[in-house]
């Protein structure tokens, strides 16, 4: 097998950004603290090649993986990488330029798509492959795994009574959310046939939520140190390079849920010392499994890779994986009203106040919404459907449907009760015509599966809880463990982002996670669903696999992007 890997710096030139998550248009940046960067991981083996590519941001868009390889396809014609063969993730970082999703939805915080983001993320990535491909050497890559400790404050668990719901969970109490949470590290070794080590991906399920709204600094947050802390320490073994990815961390955090320690924000005052903790927690296990070369599995060279698109508003849920043992189809892809409340710690949302007046405004809407006078049958028809399909959600922003309380003219809107600034500028793009083409968040998205030797990767486009990832590997071990693969690992944050997948004990809860899953109840059994037919064409020879319907995302035109633009 060959295999190269490479490392690129995203270029950042202004001096003011707006950055992607926690909702907020404050959430602004003046100054860099720490670089970002793409790493590329590149494997090759006879005439199969297959590639991950790790980008410091918020999370990655189809869009944007496309322009990657539009890129590539410049500089390396026959690089023989493919949409389906790579895969594109994220570091979860909320504290790195947003703007860069073709989608509104991401782009209302953000004041506009911002095409300077979009192309600097996409010129490093790019950049980080091409390098790559260009610099591959003979390799043998190597698996291990370790549990963190339970002494190391470095995970906890941000939606305890959601998590407490799930029957094959074992229930946790506020003094013990670091239990609640998969604290196993998985990680892969790529070692030249010398032994020296030319890099490493590592798999950890916790979010990138060190770093506050406010800090007013760009940063990588605790992944991203934990990657330039590890890379710094192995800079004796040239050109090392080390991915630190997502695993299942949807309701995970790294900030302190429960009521026995008394920093909610991190360990320390000093957001930034925090970051740096947690990600010196992950640089140490991932040092100590890399030096621990008696417990490292050789994978063997086979490598496999598949990808299929889904509309995931109109999955016939597979029995096998549903709570209640029968078939579902899911629905158009709605946001409930938790998903801007938010949680007291990672992701605080309104307040009490507001948020308790929308509530009954969105109850009062629903009930007029079921009466004849008010809509025709057709409509009230629709609303039963999702009445059923997205259960106690109290419904805030249709995406398919293009409509916020039921207003499709968001000029009407009246919203006192939400933050003016993000109202302000949702009126300001619709009116300019930003917000009509296609739907507002994405729809269509891929599942994908890599495979290196005995190890499969699932690309997973979005955020997936602790325990909805336990049920999700297990049930692709099974399908693909005649196949001789040993072990399964999440990639969260892969090629796009559909919001999050949560159990169905868990979306009764209705926290900030089951608001935020799209496409009602059965949103995580689509997903396993959908992951398990791919295992099982994955099965086959290549020649031989069946593919469903084609189906590509939407693309959006210039005109619109422009239109949507700050300052238009």
């Amino acid at each position: 097998m060959k295999v190269g890997t490479a490392k690129a710096k995203v270029n950042i030139r202004r001096k003011e950004y707006v950055l992607q998550g926690y909702g907020s248009m404050a959430h602004t940046a003046t100054q860099v603290e720490n670089d970002l960067f793409a790493r590329a991981f590149v494997f090759i083996d006879d005439n199969r090649k297959i590639a991950l590519l790790h980008l410091e941001c918020a999370f990655i868009s189809y869009h944007l993986k496309k322009a990657v390889l539009s890129k590539l396809a410049d500089r390396l014609p026959s690089h023989g990488l493919s949409d389906g063969s790579l895969l594109f993730c994220a570091n979860s970082t909320h504290s790195a330029p947003g703007g860069y999703s073709h989608y509104p939805y991401f782009n209302i915080t953000t004041s506009g798509f911002r095409r300077d983001v979009f192309e600097m993320y996409a010129e490093a990535s790019a950049q980080a492959l091409e390098s790559a491909l260009k610099n591959t050497h003979e390799a043998r890559c190597f698996l291990n795994a370790s549990y963190f400790d339970e002494s190391a404050d470095v995970a906890f668990n941000r939606s305890l009574e959601a998590y407490n719901r799930n029957p094959d969970m074992e229930t946790q109490d506020e003094e013990h959310t670091h239990r609640a949470v998969n604290r196993l590290v998985r990680q892969l070794v790529i070692r030249n046939n010398d032994s020296a080590v030319a890099g490493l991906i590592n798999w950890f399920g916790v979010q990138g939520t060190s770093i506050p709204a406010g800090s007013g600094k760009i940063h990588p947050d605790n992944k991203g140190f934990a990657a330039s802390i590890l890379e710094n320490d192995k800079s004796d073994q040239y050109g090392f390079i080390a991915g630190f990815c997502v695993e299942a961390a949807g309701d995970v955090s790294p900030n302190h849920h429960g009521n026995v320690k008394r920093w909610p924000r991190g360990k320390f005052e000093d957001a930034f010392k925090s970051a740096y903790f947690n990600g010196f927690l992950q640089f140490e296990k991932a040092r100590d499994m890399l030096e621990d070369e008696g417990l490292q599995i050789e994978l063997g060279t086979q490598l496999d890779f598949i990808q299929q698109y889904v509309d995931f508003s109109q999955v016939i849920c597979d029995a096998r994986y549903t709570s209640d043992g029968m078939e579902h189809l899911t629905a158009e892809a709605i946001a409930g009203l938790e998903s801007v409340t938010g949680d007291e710690i990672d992701h605080p949302g309104l307040d009490s106040f507001s948020a308790a007046m929308l509530r009954q405004f969105i109850r009062f809407r629903e009930f007029t919404g079921k009466l004849p006078i008010v809509n025709s049958g057709h409509k009230r028809a629709r609303l039963k459907r999702l009445d059923e399909a997205h259960g106690n959600k109290l419904r805030l922003i249709d995406f398919q449907n293009k409509n916020i309380l039921g207003y499709r003219n968001i000029l009407r809107l009246s919203l006192p009760y939400m933050p003016s600034d993000v109202t302000t500028e949702l009126k300001r793009q619709f009116r300019n015509g930003g917000l009509r083409e296609n739907t507002w968040a994405p729809v269509i998205l891929p599942v994908q599966i890599l495979r290196i030797g005995a190890l499969a990767i699932l690309g997973v486009p979005g955020e997936i809880t602790t325990a909805a990832g336990i049920r999700l590997r297990q049930s692709i071990q099974l399908i693909l463990e005649p196949a001789g693969i040993l072990d399964v690992v999440i990639t969260s944050l892969s090629n796009e982002h559909g919001g999050y997948f949560c159990t169905a004990e868990e979306y009764e809860e209705q926290s900030f996670e089951g608001a935020s899953t799209l496409f009602g109840i059965w949103s995580f059994a689509a997903l396993q669903t959908e992951f398990g037919k791919i295992a099982q064409e994955l099965l086959k020879s290549p020649g031989s696999r069946r593919s469903a319907a084609a189906l590509t995302p939407p693309v959006f035109s210039d005109t619109e992007l422009n239109l949507r633009s700050a300052g238009n």
